[in-house]
Order: C-alpha cells, then sequence, then structure tokens
C-alpha cells in the first residue's frame, strides 16, 4: 500500500512522485518507507528491530533481519552488534586500561560506575567481566573469606545501575 499511496490527514491519496507504473495512468510507484515511529533504547528488542528494518534492504520475515552472512543470531541486538550498527566500547576498555596502571581498585570501581552510570557503554557486562579482578583487588589483599560474594554483589549492583532489565553477567 504504501509503494502506491501515502495517508494525508484523514484518507489515502495516490503518490504524486515515484515511476509510472506502466498500464496505469496516473498511479506512482516508489520504495519510499511507509511512517516508522521511534523507539526508545530502552526499549531493547524493539530498538535492534527497528535499527535492523531501517538498515536492512528487503527483508522478508524476522528471520532474515536476524541473519548476517548466513549465520541466524538469536537476538535483534547480536544482528546489530554483527552489523556493525552499534558503538563499542573501545573507548571505555582504554579508559579503564589507562587507570589501571596508576589507580586503585577502588578508584576503578569509581571510574566503572561513573562510566556505566552516565556514559551509557553497549554492554557493561563485558566490561566488568574484563576488569573485575582489578577492581575487587582490595579485598583479595586483605584476605576476606567473602570475596567470592563481595565480587558477585559488585557486579549485580553495577548491572543493576546500567539498567535494571539486565540479568546477572556472572560466570
Amino acid at each position: 500500500m504504501p509503494r502506491y499511496y501515502t495517508w494525508n490527514a484523514s484518507n489515502f491519496q495516490r503518490r504524486k512522485q515515484g515511476d509510472a507504473v506502466p498500464g496505469y495512468p496516473d498511479v506512482r510507484s516508489t520504495d519510499a518507507l511507509g511512517r516508522m515511529y521511534t523507539v526508545h533504547p530502552k526499549n531493547d528488542e524493539c530498538f535492534y528491530l527497528r535499527l535492523l528494518l531501517v538498515n536492512v534492504r528487503g527483508p522478508t520475515s524476522f528471520e532474515t533481519l536476524q541473519t548476517v552472512n548466513g549465520v541466524i543470531f538469536p537476538t535483534y541486538r547480536a544482528a546489530c552488534e554483527e552489523l556493525n550498527l552499534l558503538e563499542n566500547d573501545t573507548h571505555w576498555d582504554t579508559t579503564i586500561a589507562e587507570a589501571i596502571i596508576s589507580a586503585s581498585p577502588s578508584q576503578i570501581r569509581t571510574l566503572d560506575a561513573i562510566i556505566i552510570w552516565t556514559c551509557f557503554p553497549s554492554n557493561p557486562c563485558n566490561l566488568w567481566h574484563k576488569y573485575k579482578d582489578n577492581m575487587s583487588k582490595i579485598y583479595g589483599c586483605r584476605r576476606n573469606k567473602r570475596l567470592p560474594q563481595i565480587v558477585e554483589s559488585m557486579a549485580l549492583c553495577e548491572e543493576t545501575a546500567a539498567d535494571n532489565k539486565h540479568e546477572c553477567c556472572i560466570a
């Protein structure tokens, strides 16, 4: 329908621009997209689905949207990541790596919390897993028997801060 008509206020009208349709005088055809509403990034899968709909040409099903180079990805987000449609966390990764050289574990935890709260990294779990040992060294030095629970608590708090919808990513 959007190929031949547009919606104006309260009714459909034939397109005035586009290619002429052979055999049908005064009918025009175009590949113009109909109306597409915005979606807030917090609405995860809907946001990534919309991103794929805008960037993937000619999808015929939801499964084709999740397929990149012949591989079917489990989520729309994974497909977006494979297509490089999302920012990566290289900048935040570098920032924490540089801080490890001269900062204390407490300072690294504070930096990590600031990055999660204000910078919205695309995958806070990966940053946590990569640097959790550096962030928890102070507890290990004290030979605290509760180290596993403390580290798990820290991870859970940071994830909750990043996005209340994330499941626990502690392995």
